[in-house]
């Protein structure tokens, strides 16, 4: 195997060996950043935008909409309560909320949105009201989940890529359990620590002064919460990084990357990307656990 290496100059990262394959890339990144101040992290309106670009480069979106619907459509009779806790722009639950109302037509079907950004939740109205279903009811509440004032129970709550940000992950699950009917089912989408997580976990600043958690933590979090998880699914997704833009990068490790830094990300995900049949290109991994709860009826 070819080895690389790259001379040291001041200010720049010492030298690091790593291999065409990309073993060795991140100990370069963690050499490159080691003693350096946290990279800023992303303010709410530019993380917003970039995870829409980011989500345009990966076919995992679908992936997810595919599942999630499939979900919503196997509770085919009466009301029907959603809690989306992370809701983003409303792009992936106006495919869950219309499947949700139109597998029983004109059932009422109540959908929570929760986001921190307003941005985001301004968007998620919109997209929940140009779904045109009277029966359809779209609450927002611009908030985090430990604040957020719900009211009632539901029959499913989610959470898509929302579990990295919340304080206490045990809690989190124990707290959205608390809110399901019997019956109802508690799904938890996280990314594992896969190739490009462990980007994300060398690069990524804190999130209110502690790292992201990934599935591995939520896994381990149901077992502490006292919550009997289904076997874990994976929906294997892949995501095109090939010329992606700086602030698709940014978005991709959680944060604004440094001219010094920049090129060695890039380097590490041409090395990690793998080319597939079903692509035009090669495309780095960018799988999705679901972890489901269901409440004893």
């Amino acid at each position: 195997m070819t080895n690389l290496t790259r001379a040291s100059s001041p200010g720049s990262a010492p030298t690091v060996q790593r291999r065409a394959d990309g073993s060795g890339l991140l100990d370069a990144l963690r050499a490159a950043h080691r003693g350096a101040p946290a990279l800023t992290a992303l303010a709410p309106e530019g993380y917003a935008r970039d995870h829409a670009a980011f989500e345009a480069l990966s076919d995992q979106r679908t992936l997810i909409a595919a599942h999630l619907t499939s979900r919503l459509a196997a509770r085919a009779s009466g009301p029907v309560a959603v809690l989306s806790v992370g809701c983003g722009d409303g792009s992936l639950d106006a495919q869950v909320a219309l499947a949700a109302v139109d597998v029983v037509p004109e059932r009422a079907v109540r959908y929570v949105g929760v986001d921190p950004y307003v941005g985001s939740t301004t968007a998620w109205t919109g997209a929940m009201a140009a779904l045109g279903r009277a029966s359809l009811s779209a609450e927002p509440l611009v908030a985090t989940f430990a604040a957020a004032p719900i009211t009632g129970s539901f029959d499913v709550v989610t959470f898509v890529h929302s579990m990295y940000y919340v304080p206490d992950v045990a809690v989190a699950l124990r707290a959205a359990y608390d809110l399901l009917e019997p019956g109802g089912e508690l799904l938890v989408l996280s990314g594992p620590r896969g190739v490009l997580n462990a980007l994300t976990d060398v690069l990524a600043p804190p999130v209110a002064g502690h790292r992201q958690w990934f599935s591995e933590d939520v896994a381990g979090a149901l077992v502490e919460a006292g919550l009997a998880a289904e076997p874990t699914v994976t929906l294997a997704a892949r995501l095109d990084l090939a010329g992606a833009s700086d602030r698709v990068l940014d978005f991709t490790v959680q944060g604004r990357l440094t001219p010094q830094l920049r090129p060695l990300v890039r380097e590490y995900l041409a090395a990690v990307a793998r080319t597939d049949p079903a692509y035009d290109g090669p495309r780095v991994p960018h799988p999705v656990d679901v972890h489901r709860v269901v409440r004893a009826a």
